[in-house]
């Protein structure tokens, strides 16, 4: 119709706007935290989303896991022992799904999954801190173990400062 009545928009003029659509809408979804789930989680370190977690955290857990996260009725977060396995991803799949038989509930009506990756960085930020009364441990050690991506990396790192030795 533009050709002929001269209105409208070009094909091109279309395209761009419905572009800039899409990436509004992917914006309003990222940050909606719909991209967030127990397999994307990553762990956040910056100031802001760990005092969003504190807040989370102070507002819901307190009250079985102490102002400090050293238990009450319910376990230490602090030490390096976890019940159902430490590292972010396991930490965001317990605060979503809960753990009945240990009366944790589940998060997911509650909270967005961003608020669970804030509170559950959150949680993990207060390892090795030293709670007033701190539950004993329960649990096993929990440690991360390594993805092919780390441990290439890691072995890359390796050769690379060998490589330096040498010259040096």
């Amino acid at each position: 119709h533009y050709h002929v009545f001269d209105t409208g928009q070009l094909m091109a003029e279309e395209y761009t706007e419905e572009m800039n659509i899409a990436a509004a809408e992917k914006e309003a979804l990222m940050e909606s935290g719909a991209f967030v789930n127990e397999e994307t989680v990553t762990l956040l370190t910056e100031e802001p989303a760990l005092m969003s977690g504190k807040a989370i955290y102070d507002a819901n857990c307190v009250a079985c896991h102490a102002s400090d996260g050293g238990g009450i009725v319910g376990p230490n977060l602090t030490d390096e022992y976890w019940i159902h396995g430490g590292g972010i991803i396991n930490v965001f799949k317990i605060i979503k799904y809960g753990v009945v038989e240990k009366g944790m509930i589940s998060w997911q009506t509650q909270l967005n999954p961003n608020q669970m990756q804030e509170v559950s960085s959150y949680v993990l930020n207060m390892q090795g801190t030293t709670p007033a009364a701190p539950k004993p441990p329960e649990g096993e050690i929990w440690m991360e173990e390594e993805t092919d991506k780390q441990s290439r990396l890691r072995k890359t790192n390796i050769t690379k400062y060998q490589n330096l030795k040498i010259w040096l």
